[in-house]
């Protein structure tokens, strides 16, 4: 059945704001860790793992009824190449999560500016957004390569972190998290779909607890350049786009990469040896009526 545009329409709309929850909730502990002081989370990248998750779980359940919930590119992408899922949606799917992370990160500002704009300016040396250390902030927003905090972002820290380390983590990881998503979601075998925002958050736990210092585990291209965008206009400039050592072109477009690999991967070693369902809402057809649609359908035998 055909799907009206007005519910396309909503299905757009409900991409904004499953993903504006996720980086309203997401950037704002990243935040308060930052900019917080001594009265930020102590909890580490273990506490922004679990934050991140918990952000990724209340996203699918604000959403997941209207759109599917795919909030991020690198999956929808995965869902056109190999699940059918429309690819004159895509560019409406995408473009509803930019906006939505886009709005999310200029709420993160409208509530925690006056803790950033306090951390800014009583940091020594004073962070000016747009210098050499704006991205000591700008890191609130986006994800960075590598993490201008833990690893640094000067020479020394790229000897460190070189670009194909990250590039490769990022490829790697968000391969990994499409892998377990279309696990999670299999139609062919029972699985843990009934608990699908649960199971789905506690793999982005993971994978951002465990990466995050590497190339902060950016894993959707949408978390990330929503927030860029956002940057431009309060003042980041080219710590923004293309970001300091063009960190951009990690942590936007390797997830592209990851996810329809994680896919391919996916469907290789698993999807394609699994049988197909067959229940109450999968009927069998009856042999003598499939001889008899045969029979129309290819006259000559």
């Amino acid at each position: 059945m055909a799907v009206a545009e007005e519910s396309w329409t909503k299905k757009y709309l409900g991409e904004v704001l499953g993903v504006f929850v996720l980086v309203f909730l997401g950037d704002s502990f990243v935040a308060y860790a930052v900019a917080g002081g001594k009265n930020g989370f102590l909890a580490g990248l273990l506490g922004a793992g679990f934050f991140w998750g918990f952000a990724v779980t209340l996203a699918i359940y604000a959403c997941g009824a209207v759109s599917g919930a795919h909030l991020n590119p690198a999956v929808t992408l995965a869902l056109a190449l190999r699940r059918g899922f429309p690819w004159a949606r895509v560019p409406g799917y995408i473009g509803g999560q930019v906006v939505g992370a886009f709005l999310g990160a200029a709420g993160v500002s409208f509530v925690w500016n006056g803790l950033i704009y306090n951390y800014e300016h009583t940091a020594k040396p004073v962070i000016d957004r747009g210098g050499s250390n704006g991205i000591e902030s700008g890191l609130i927003f986006s994800a960075n390569w590598p993490h201008p905090l833990l690893i640094g972002h000067n020479a020394a820290a790229l000897q460190q972190d070189p670009w194909w380390v990250g590039a490769g983590t990022e490829i790697i990881i968000t391969a990994i998290l499409v892998i377990t998503v279309l696990g999670i979601i299999e139609d062919r075998i029972p699985s843990a779909a009934n608990v699908a925002p649960l199971a789905i958050g506690i793999v982005v736990a993971a994978l951002v607890g465990l990466f995050a210092p590497i190339e902060m585990a950016s894993l959707n291209p949408a978390r990330d350049f929503g927030p860029r965008l956002w940057m431009l206009v309060v003042g980041y400039g080219t710590n923004a786009i293309p970001g300091p050592n063009f960190n951009i072109l990690i942590t936007t477009l390797m997830p592209l990469i990851g996810g329809p690999l994680g896919a391919y991967i996916y469907d290789y070693i698993v999807h394609q040896h699994l049988p197909v369902p067959v229940g109450p809402d999968v009927a069998e057809v009856p042999a003598t009526e499939e001889r008899a649609r045969v029979t129309r359908t290819c006259p000559v035998s």
